[in-house]
């Protein structure tokens, strides 16, 4: 019989109420299965996106391999490639080759269809780009069996430096430094645009689609936001048609609100803690099915906690629930580096799974709330790793059982493991 421990303490807060829910660990009738194989990607892979490229029903997996940050001055900073997977019939997968070149530091990875051909095209944003080759854009030439390189720039002439430096003052890293993008047609042209969070300089990005160029670099446009945007999601928040960003400030700790204006503007509409240290991702889902889109933010340090911020549709959140992986708060146990925020059980509700790169697990919380219920009760479930410890997740039906799995990259081994989804 599984048992669930849930322990809520009330808080107040300048935001409004916080609600802090924890789950006890069980062992028995878990969700996923893993596969025993391991597929050897780039090294240290930092992002994973999973989807049919070819168009025989089966997902291909995409992963950034950013590989080891080290001084911008040395002829190899990091590593400049990305992986691809290729779905075989028999259910494994057959590395590409060759591998995807881009610039240095190729941290996060989308796949959306560019160009008017009907197969799926990967584009990826360099956090290390010293060849000023700052997002790169991989046409899928399927007739062709190739993926054709475009790079583009993001000019950084008068972006400032705002973060880390050495001994000598010389900075750490590069700018923008692009951490997160997303594809989506802001300013309704039929295009597909491209958003951006630049961490080293404060920035987010507008990257405008083009009918011939595909992205148009002369257009781009640059709304300043202080604090360190690490990661970003697009979606209508206020129900006015036009796309809006919420955004992860990893050196404020705090979460942004910016409200669109369909031309590719974005005015901040609200700032608030994310009640955590160094937010590095948020994921942006309708989780209460209240018909208002909610927040899940997960926060790396010690304290290994998810926060949910529940949305009434005009940008403000006055209700937030937070999910505490570990059990020390002084202790780092679990280290989050990615998380999921998707139906992974099929039920209609939203479900949470986090990539722990410290205890090397992937944590699973399957939603069991009531219906209307305001705040959520969830199910923990474990996924252990004995060797490599996980750094990216993305949930996708890759078998096309319809069936959401979850696809894990695993840092030390550089590696993919497919978690099955055997329900």
């Amino acid at each position: 019989m599984r048992q669930l421990l849930v322990c809520v303490t009330l808080t107040r807060l300048v935001a409004g109420i916080a609600f802090l829910v924890c789950a006890q660990e069980f062992a028995s009738g878990e969700l996923f299965t893993g596969r025993s194989r391991v597929y050897p990607v780039g090294p240290k892979p930092c992002s994973v996106v999973a989807k049919d490229l070819n168009d025989d029903g089966l997902a291909e997996i995409v992963t950034a391999d950013r590989g080891d940050l080290n001084d911008l001055r040395e002829q190899r900073p990091a590593n400049d490639e990305l992986s691809l997977l290729v779905a075989q019939p028999d259910g494994s997968y057959v590395k590409h080759h060759p591998s995807l070149k881009s610039d240095f530091g190729p941290y996060d990875v989308a796949i959306a269809n560019i160009d008017a051909l009907k197969w799926p095209d990967i584009i990826v944003v360099n956090f290390h780009a010293v060849r000023h080759q700052n997002v790169f854009l991989y046409l899928n030439l399927k007739q062709e069996d190739i993926f054709n390189a475009l790079p583009f720039r993001i000019p950084d002439e008068g972006l400032p430096y705002l973060r880390h430096r050495d001994g000598d003052g010389i900075p750490l890293y590069s700018v923008p430094g692009l951490t997160a993008l997303t594809i989506q047609d802001v300013n309704h042209d039929g295009l597909r645009d491209l958003l951006a969070s630049g961490w080293s300089s404060d920035v987010l990005v507008f990257l405008p689609g083009h009918a011939e160029k595909f992205f148009d670099e002369t257009a781009v446009t640059f709304t300043k936001a202080a604090g360190g945007p690490c990661a970003l999601e697009a979606a209508d928040f206020d129900k006015d048609g036009e796309i809006d960003l919420a955004v992860a400030m990893k050196a404020s700790e705090e979460v942004t609100l910016w409200r669109g204006n369909g031309q590719g503007g974005f005015e901040e509409k609200n700032r608030f803690l994310s009640r955590g240290h160094l937010p590095n991702r948020i994921k942006a889902r309708d989780i209460n099915r209240d018909g208002y889109l909610d927040l899940a933010v997960s926060h790396p340090y010690a304290e290994d906690s998810v926060l949910l911020f529940y949305g009434d549709g005009n940008f403000t959140f006055s209700i937030s629930q937070e999910i505490q992986l570990g059990e020390d708060l002084q202790v780092l146990e679990h280290e989050i580096h990615d998380i999921v925020l998707d139906d992974l059980n099929g039920d209609g509700r939203m479900d949470l799974a986090a990539a722990c790169n410290a205890s090397q697990k992937v944590i699973v919380y399957l939603n069991e709330s009531a219906e209307g219920s305001r705040l959520q009760s969830f199910r923990r479930e474990s996924y252990s790793f004995e060797e490599g410890r996980p750094s990216a997740l993305c949930s996708a039906d890759v078998d096309n059982n319809q069936r959401q799995d979850l696809i894990v990259a695993l840092w030390d081994v550089n590696g993919v493991v497919v978690l099955m989804n055997g329900k």
